[in-house]
């Protein structure tokens, strides 16, 4: 891990106690509203995945990885197979992904 990385990880760590929403989506699917006003109890709801396939896994609105459900002891859970990408970011990523970061951090370095 380069410096820069861990101080980023020393960073994260003074606000690791925030709390963040996990969410497990099983599939989407799209009605007209036809179709919904005629759902009722036990209506069937058709969905594109298919059976077997991962699940995606967000953390707040951001995918980050994929896992399968599980029952375990009576409760329904997922089981994460794979992250989406477990690097931290660098510097240099940041700035290739937005040109005028590195322009607006010298700026604010010559200002200090």
């Amino acid at each position: 891990m380069s410096p820069q990385q861990d101080v980023l990880l020393d960073e994260m760590k003074k606000i690791s106690d925030v709390p963040i929403a996990l969410r497990a989506e099983l599939d989407q699917t799209t009605l007209t509203l036809g179709e919904v006003l005629d759902l009722e109890v036990g209506s069937v709801i058709r969905l594109s995945r298919p059976t077997g396939e991962n699940i995606d896994v967000y953390a707040e609105n951001v995918l980050i990885g994929w896992g399968e459900m599980l029952m375990v002891d009576g409760a329904l859970t997922v089981r994460l197979a794979d992250l989406r990408s477990s690097q931290l970011p660098t510097l240099q990523e940041e700035e290739a992904s937005d040109p005028g970061a590195a322009e607006e951090r010298s700026a604010q370095d010559a200002g200090a």
